[in-house]
């Protein structure tokens, strides 16, 4: 994901210049869920968001 920061706010949080605040969520079974798991640990990536949209948006 790319990190478009602009300054901090009061809390000290990074403000970003287009929020990512439309959220979704999915219910997986058991055998989706530990596929799901591989299809992560064998993609390297550190952060499960991150590897969703990289699945979803390429």
């Amino acid at each position: 994901m790319k990190k478009r920061m602009l300054v901090r706010n009061k809390a000290g949080h990074k403000v970003l210049a287009d929020p990512r605040v439309h959220r979704h969520s999915v219910r997986l079974s058991s055998e989706e869920n530990e596929k799901f798991l591989t299809m992560f640990e064998q993609s390297g990536m550190k952060n499960k968001a991150e590897f969703i949209f990289a699945r979803i948006f390429g």
